[in-house]
This record gives structure tokens, C-alpha cells and sequence, in this order.
């Protein structure tokens, strides 16, 4: 298949993004960035490359015409790019023959206006850098940032998303890891950061409940097209997400899930959120994969440690114990890793950043000297949690204890 029908007039390109372009002023470079999530696989450097030194919409036309590769180094050389840049993946006459024969089945107008119509049926939207709910931070991404994301849900939630936070982990994850988690959502929700996941079990899975259950705002990135939700036994979480925030993934509608779109998923969550944490992770697991992807954007991570007897928290004991990520203890670490306060602990901030069981504990006490039966009685916790809730206060100075009971400390309103 050459291609060639890809070259399209100004009138069929309107005709073909119908509702599909709004607030969009380069139709030409949204159409075409269109058209390279149609041929290339997700972080495909060699496409990012032409696309960034000629654009998308010339690149494309450049590519039809399968220039020589002298050919071809001319132009990147007109564009801006030296020779040794040009050399940033290896040799450019292997880079193109090895890309064109990936392409080339690929290069179709049938293929973008099936994937518009597959995206018009669910009701969805398609954003490319063009668009106005574009999430700029995936730009850090350069030669490697996707060309398109087609979308279910609200796109001014992903256009809003600037201010966000990955959080990833397990599928398998333990009861503890999932308690963790939905600790760390409330002071995140409160603050208006969306939640960026995987859709995956596990801690992926709570931290999208626990976003939706307060009223947050959550997005879902696929390793596949969007009308193939994944997996299924989460599709009424995903569609769930699609009511209130988004599900997206940088594939068209139609493209199957795989081991190689999971990875490099992965550097799209990485991408959207201004951190990464780690809630329970193999040492080799998509978690970590995610976190090398955040490593490279200098993205901030932090850790939540766990058992030392648990495997399910080496990941994170390594990456602590190795200085690559910041130790998350409770929601107040989180804040401070995403630098929501400095210096001084104010002491609302202290409050804001507690977890269910000290907050449950702290409510239960209110300004009365209670015992340990009292606060258990009036919080519904058991004996075990409210001794874990009250140590925590004490040691934030919230309680203090004495031989009748606790009671809040008086700095506490």
C-alpha cells in the first residue's frame, strides 16, 4: 500500500474531523498527527524525530513521497538537524528502511477515518497537541510523546491535568496496600489534584475508587484503543471513570492490548503526573517500569515502604533504600513530596494530611479524656487500630496520653 491516498485536500480533512476538532487551529497538523497514531507504535523515536524537526503535517508528506535516506538527511538538515543529530537512534539508513517496512501497511486514509468513526460511536474525542485540552506535560516526553489521545469521559479533565499524581503498584496487591492507598487519596482530592492510573487491579484500582468515592477527578491510560476497556473484569470501574473523569490511551480505537503497549504505557502515567508513588511493586514489575519512565522526566517518586517480609514491597524498599524515591509514610509526606507545604507544619495541614484510622481515633477523643475502650466504642475500630491511630497522633503531637486516657493536645481546634 503506498499511502498516497493520505494526502488529503483542506475540504476532506474538515469532513473527515467532524466534532472531532474543537477549539483546533491547525486542522492540517491535527489531522496529521491523527494519522501518525494510525502508523506508528506508541514511542516510536524515529517518527518523533521527523515529526519534531519538520511537524507533523510535513513529515507525513515527506514520508509519502519515501525520500532517500541522502534525501531525507538533507531535508532534516534544512529543518535544523545536524548530522549527528540525526544519528540519535544509530545509522538513519537502517532507522528508515527498518521504520518504512513497520509503516508501510499502515500508511492508509481508510485506517484514520475508521479509527474517527470507531471514536464518534462511543461518544469520545480525539486531543493531539493541537487541541485545547492538550496536557502540555506530555511534551516532556520529546521524540517519544504520543501524537494523538483519543479519549472517553470529560476531556477538561485531562486538559486539567497538569496538576496530577501517579499512583501505581501491584495487581496482587494486600489488604495493606490497598488501605495505604485509599489513605493517601483523601488529602489529594482535597487539594484538586487528579489521579493518574493503569485501570489495572490492585492499587491501580483502588486508587481510582477512592478517587471516584470522594468526588475526585481520575484518568485511566490503556495499552489498548478505548473501546476495549481492560481488563475486563474492571469495565464497570472504567466506565464508572468515563461518568466523571477519563479513560484515554495514545492507540486509535481497535488496537489490541500487549506486553510491549503495557511498557510503554507506562511512560504516558508517568508523563501526566508531577510525581510518581509506589504502592506495593515486585522489584521487576510495571511499577517499576513506570518509575524508570518518571525517572527519566526528573519526575519527583516516592515510596511507600511495607513488611520487610513482604515481596510485594522490594520495589519500594529498593527504591528507597537506593535514594531514587522519597519515603511516603502518610498523606502529609505526600503533600511535601509534591511541595504543598514548606517550612513550618501548619497545624490544618497536619489535620488534612491524616489517614482514616487516626482521623476516625482524632474525631472519636473530640476534647473529652477518653479511654482506650471509649475511643474504640465511638470510632468502631478495634483495639489493635486505635492503639496504631493513637501512637501516629501522639507523635504528631495531635493526643496526649496519660494515666486516665488520651485526650487532644490543646493545639488542636
Amino acid at each position: 500500500m503506498s499511502g498516497l491516498d493520505l494526502r488529503v485536500s483542506p475540504r476532506e480533512i474538515v469532513r473527515a474531523l467532524q466534532g472531532q476538532a474543537e477549539g483546533v487551529q491547525n486542522l492540517e497538523e491535527h489531522f496529521a498527527h491523527l494519522a501518525w497514531s494510525n502508523i506508528c507504535e506508541p514511542g516510536d523515536g524515529f517518527a518523533g524525530l521527523l515529526v519534531g524537526a519538520f511537524g507533523a503535517a510535513k513529515a507525513l508528506s515527506i514520508e509519502l513521497e519515501e525520500p532517500s535516506a541522502s534525501r531525507l538527511s538533507s531535508l532534516l538538515v534544512k529543518a535544523g538537524l545536524d548530522h549527528e543529530d540525526q544519528k540519535v537512534f544509530g545509522r538513519l539508513e537502517i532507522n528508515l528502511l527498518d521504520a518504512r517496512e513497520r509503516w508501510r501497511s499502515r500508511k492508509s486514509l481508510a485506517l484514520v477515518l475508521s479509527s474517527l468513526e470507531r471514536i464518534r460511536a462511543l461518544q469520545g474525542q480525539v486531543l493531539t497537541p493541537h487541541s485545547q485540552n492538550w496536557p502540555q506535560q506530555l511534551n516532556d516526553l520529546r521524540r517519544h510523546a504520543p501524537h494523538a489521545l483519543w479519549l472517553r469521559g470529560l476531556p477538561e479533565v485531562v486538559g486539567s491535568s497538569g496538576r496530577s499524581v501517579a499512583i501505581v503498584g501491584s495487581r496482587d496487591a494486600t489488604s495493606y496496600g490497598e488501605l495505604v492507598t485509599s489513605e493517601l487519596i483523601g488529602p489529594l482530592v482535597s487539594k484538586n489534584f487528579t489521579v493518574v492510573s493503569g485501570g489495572a487491579f490492585g492499587i491501580d484500582g483502588m486508587a481510582h475508587r477512592g478517587t471516584i468515592a470522594l468526588g475526585g477527578k481520575t484518568i485511566a491510560v490503556m495499552a489498548g484503543g478505548v473501546d476495549r476497556l481492560y481488563p475486563s473484569g474492571h469495565i464497570p470501574l472504567l466506565e464508572s471513570i468515563i461518568r466523571s473523569g477519563a479513560v484515554i490511551s495514545e492507540l486509535p480505537p481497535g488496537v489490541a492490548p500487549s506486553k510491549w503497549r503495557f511498557l510503554q504505557r507506562n511512560r504516558i502515567i508517568a508523563a501526566l503526573g508531577q510525581s510518581t508513588v509506589v504502592v506495593e511493586a515486585n522489584w521487576k514489575s510495571g511499577a517499576m517500569n513506570t518509575v524508570k519512565h518518571a525517572e527519566e522526566l526528573d519526575r519527583p517518586i516516592g515510596a511507600v515502604p511495607g513488611p520487610v517480609t513482604s515481596p510485594k514491597s522490594a520495589g519500594c524498599h529498593k527504591l528507597i533504600r537506593d535514594h531514587r524515591a522519597t519515603l511516603i509514610a502518610d498523606s502529609a509526606d505526600l503533600l511535601e513530596l509534591l511541595n504543598e507545604r514548606g517550612g513550618e507544619r501548619p497545624r490544618d495541614l497536619e489535620l488534612a494530611g491524616l489517614g482514616a484510622l487516626e482521623t476516625r481515633a482524632l474525631d472519636a477523643i473530640g476534647f473529652s479524656l477518653l479511654g482506650l475502650e471509649a475511643i474504640c466504642s465511638d470510632s468502631g475500630l478495634t483495639k489493635d487500630e486505635a492503639r496504631i491511630a493513637l501512637g501516629s497522633l501522639e507523635l504528631e503531637s495531635l493526643v496526649s496520653r496519660s494515666s486516665d486516657g488520651w485526650r487532644r493536645s490543646q493545639t488542636v481546634s
